[in-house]
């Protein structure tokens, strides 16, 4: 089939160990959530562990709807349906054959959802690792732990220090003191630090706005090209050549503004993101500084899964790949070698660029000859 070529077949193979890795890893990230980690002392009189038990207003269930799910339905359809002219590796190619196409808009939606993947798999790795480290207490934990007041008075006793017993209402207690046969709860109530709601909701709101927006870079990259002012050096009547290298430079150093209505897209996905991590707060499972912390991690999360996938905007830097298609001229590489090779799963019959040169010829030495020089021979008068 002309579809499956042998670099297709491998390429396809080299992203599902990639899936099995990242798989793996979220599966480890799981079991760490469900072992008992350690257990912070706390004060019991200390109102900041006295509110309220409050249940989720945003469960676990909706979570994964709202910051996994969403997403990734959302960042499919932008693969499947954005046009060709979005493809970096075919920009240059208009007629690329429509199995070409697909090849590419399945590969980016692959590539797209792995970075998703691995930047929530990576958010909730940290997240777990930190709350078993730490084992804070929640604010509720005084309502989780029902505690002994009886075992509390005897450690008050035998903590007075001094005349007054100024310890006597400071004391510091374990979950021994604890009464409660919820064991699986009173687990939960030592893992406060930091959110792991707040990790998840910035980990998949902060990679679909990079992703949202670098897709519309590209599929808006032309838009205001012939709209840019251009001076009278930057034309050249004479020469038709001259234009496009002006043209270029000037489309580079002023490149398309966005519609601000993908703006505002783009920020309804914080705003979803920043409500997520209010209702932790409301609800008592939290403190600020666990807000701050989880919401900072998710943050960092979605900068490496969006690094190491690189999206379509960044030219496919990360990981080795190169950004194929994503400039308009092509030539020697830094420092010398071989030719930018546009990368992805083409055969040898198949090319990406189809009007790509293979060959540039040397560039001409700078002449140090005088203006002056040769010009008897044009028989001009110095």
């Amino acid at each position: 089939m002309a579809f499956l070529t042998k670099d297709y077949v491998v390429v396809t193979l080299r992203y599902l160990l990639d899936w099995i890795l990242v798989i793996g890893f979220v599966g480890l990230a799981y079991y760490l959530g469900t072992i008992d980690g350690a257990r912070r002392p706390f004060n019991p009189y200390d109102p900041a562990f006295s509110f309220p038990y409050h249940i989720d207003t945003v469960s676990v269930p909706l979570l994964g709807g709202l910051v996994i799910l969403a997403p990734a339905v959302i960042i499919l359809l932008c693969c499947l349906f954005v046009p060709r002219s979005a493809l970096p590796a075919l920009a240059n190619n208009p007629r690329a054959p429509t199995s070409l196409v697909w090849k590419h808009k399945l590969l980016n939606w692959n590539r797209a959802w792995l970075g998703l993947a691995l930047t929530e798999g990576l958010a909730f790795f940290i997240s777990n690792c930190l709350k078993n480290v730490f084992g804070k207490p929640r604010p509720h934990m005084i309502s989780i732990c029902q505690p002994d007041w009886a075992k509390v008075a005897a450690i008050v006793n035998t903590t007075r220090t001094g005349p007054a017993g100024i310890l006597a209402w400071n004391p510091l207690v374990t979950s021994e003191i604890c009464t409660t046969t919820n064991h699986e709860k009173l687990s939960e109530a030592f893992r406060s630090f930091p959110s792991g709601h707040a990790t998840m909701a910035f980990a998949g709101s902060t990679y679909l706005s990079l992703f949202f927006y670098s897709t519309l870079v590209l599929t808006l990259s032309k838009t205001s090209i012939g709209k840019l002012p251009y001076s009278s050096k930057d034309r050249d009547d004479d020469d038709e050549d001259q234009k496009s290298p002006n043209r270029d430079g000037a489309t580079r150093l002023h490149p398309p503004s966005l519609p601000l209505l993908s703006f505002v897209i783009v920020i309804s996905f914080f705003c979803l993101a920043m409500w997520i991590t209010a209702t932790r707060y409301l609800d008592f499972f939290h403190a600020g500084i666990d807000l701050f912390a989880g919401s900072s991690l998710g943050f960092l999360s979605a900068i490496c899964g969006t690094w190491w996938y690189a999206m379509p905007a960044a030219g496919g830097v990360a990981k080795g790949r190169v950004r194929a298609g994503y400039r308009r001229s092509y030539g020697p590489r830094r420092g010398g070698g071989s030719f930018d090779e546009p990368r992805g799963p083409i055969g040898p019959d198949e090319r990406i660029l189809l009007s790509r040169q293979h060959s540039m010829e040397e560039p001409e030495e700078p002449s140090h000859e005088p203006k002056w020089a040769g010009a008897e021979q044009r028989g001009v008068a110095v």
